[in-house]
């Protein structure tokens, strides 16, 4: 059986599922220009609005509550960061060239 790309969803970094046609449609609302802006109430808003379609309008309206769960979705990236009282300094050999600076 052939699924609908309608139905078709995209796994992130600590298993959030999320509809991947919403993901595009953001995806493609950001390319144009366009930012999203979180309001206090979990509501968004896009800014600047004349970079909104009317289809892109209608189609926020149709997956709203997915919009929202995907625009307020933030990553787990603590294990991008390391204790830095175990950071080390690393000297290049003599025979590689410095960059320098202004």
């Amino acid at each position: 059986m052939l699924s609908s790309s309608r139905s078709r969803l995209v796994t992130f970094r600590g298993g959030f599922v999320a509809s991947l046609v919403v993901v595009e449609r953001l995806f493609t609302i950001e390319a144009r220009g366009a930012r999203f802006v979180s309001l206090l109430d979990g509501r968004f808003k896009v800014e600047p609005p004349s970079a909104l379609t009317f289809e892109d309008s209608a189609f926020l309206k149709a997956h709203r509550d997915e919009a929202r769960r995907v625009l307020s979705y933030q990553a787990d990236d603590s294990h991008l960061f390391t204790d830095q009282s175990q950071a080390q300094s690393v000297r290049l050999p003599d025979d590689v060239p410095q960059r320098r600076t202004a």
